[in-house]
């Protein structure tokens, strides 16, 4: 795969997204909040540039799981010219994913 793949968000990982930046707006601020979006924009440009740089889910083999904050993990799949982000979760209560 040469070049940027396009990134694509579920409909779930969408609403995980807004969840987790509402959340952040109530327990801290707005520059907070604002802050994770810049994080979560440098993930995208990180597997966008380089799908393969996070492991693969050993529960999910055709899905990744990518480092966007401590304490957030996206999960996303390598589709034929796009990548798509399946869902966020919370690495302190989710462990579907954890491999």
């Amino acid at each position: 795969m040469a070049g940027r793949l396009k990134i694509v968000w579920s409909d779930k990982a969408k609403e995980d997204l807004a969840r987790i930046y509402d959340f952040i707006l109530l327990k801290w601020s707005l520059k907070e909040a604002e802050q994770f979006l810049s994080l979560v924009k440098d993930f995208e440009d990180t597997v966008s540039n380089y799908p393969k740089t996070f492991k693969k889910s050993q529960v999910f083999p055709e899905a990744r799981l990518g480092f966007v904050h401590r304490s957030t993990t996206a999960v996303y799949a390598i589709r034929e010219g796009y990548i798509i982000i399946l869902t966020l979760f919370d690495n302190r209560e989710n462990e579907d994913f954890r491999v």
